[in-house]
């Protein structure tokens, strides 16, 4: 404790010395040569510095903010994937071959026709909503220099725009087009104006347009995940889903029941053994209205390609 107060009061000494001084007369030097032409830093503005503070602070956050929303993107992009694949491994795994293709190919198709449609729709919904998770704004420049909008119009109401110069710029929403006052035209005089008969207005190119786009990370990942559940659940999502699985399972039925059609055929000629029973009932006979064009047929559905509706399966599915 004692030294504590020792060192206390020496530097409150130390500080009333300095003080007393700092306040002192003294004579006023000159630079000294030498040291004038030392090398120093320029001056730190204390402004500036906590500027830059806030600024590092700001991307230091939207930094980390960047690589949380890409593993967020990322775990479900890997989740809607695994989905697709565990779905059409699921739909073609007795399949050896079907409309030509083995059951590999077929799947493999199938995963890439619902990456399309699934990504497709993931990007539709992201575009649609891009406001949800992003800002942006627009900055006009004349010859390099920055317009801004008076918030004022002309009589025609026409917005009226100005630079940092104070010249004096018009955009008609009837023509679509721009126009520039006069140099030494005030904001008033151009208030005034209506159709050009107080401000002679010459047609001018389009002022150069720069947009920038500030995102924020966490809101984009949430908007990308209302994305894909929207692409899997949503009214139209579902429904397209479900389509796709029911007609694939019904292509997945068609190869079933075709074996067992085969194979029902094999055993109808094994069981005539060459004798031609079902001719000599007429069941084969031309000229006898019913089936096949005049010839009646008691297995006529035994033709693979019978069915009541088209099977609608995408034609990236059957690609060779």
């Amino acid at each position: 404790m004692k030294k504590l107060l020792a060192l206390i009061l020496c530097v409150m000494m130390f500080v009333s010395v300095m003080s007393t001084a700092a306040f002192a007369d003294k004579p006023a030097y000159g630079p000294h040569p030498d040291l004038d032409t030392l090398p120093l830093a320029p001056k730190q503005s204390a402004a500036a510095n906590e500027k830059a503070i806030k600024n590092a602070k700001e991307n230091i956050e939207f930094m980390y903010g960047v690589l949380a929303a890409d593993n967020a993107v990322f775990g479900t992009v890997k989740t809607m994937d695994s989905i697709v694949g565990d779905l059409a491994k699921a739909m073609f795994a007795d399949v050896d071959t079907a409309f030509g293709l083995t059951g590999d190919k077929l799947e493999s198709n199938t995963k890439m026709v619902m990456r399309d449609y699934l990504g497709s729709e993931v990007v539709r919904y992201m575009n649609k909503h891009v406001g949800d998770f992003s800002s942006h704004s627009t900055t006009l420049t004349v010859g390099g220099a920055k317009i801004s909008y008076t918030g004022r119009t002309t009589g025609n109401g026409s917005p009226i725009y100005t630079d940092a110069a104070g010249n004096i710029y018009g955009y008609n929403p009837t023509l679509k087009n721009w126009w520039q006052a006069p140099a030494g035209t005030t904001l008033t005089q151009a208030v005034l104006d209506n159709n050009g008969d107080r401000v002679g207005w010459t047609v001018m190119a389009a002022p150069a347009a720069t947009t920038t786009w500030k995102y924020d990370p966490a809101k984009y990942a949430t908007t990308f995940a209302a994305a894909v559940e929207n692409a899997f659940n949503g009214k139209e999502g579902a429904a397209a889903i479900q389509a796709l699985m029911y007609n694939l399972y019904a292509a997945k039925v068609w190869d079933d029941v075709n074996d067992e059609l085969d194979d029902l055929f094999d055993e109808i000629v094994a069981w005539e053994d060459g004798t031609q029973i079902l001719n000599q009932y007429h069941f084969h006979d031309t000229g006898i209205n019913g089936f096949d064009n005049g010839i009646w047929d008691p297995y006529a559905l035994l033709d693979n390609d019978f069915y009541p509706n088209t099977i609608s399966i995408p034609a990236g599915i059957l690609a060779p």
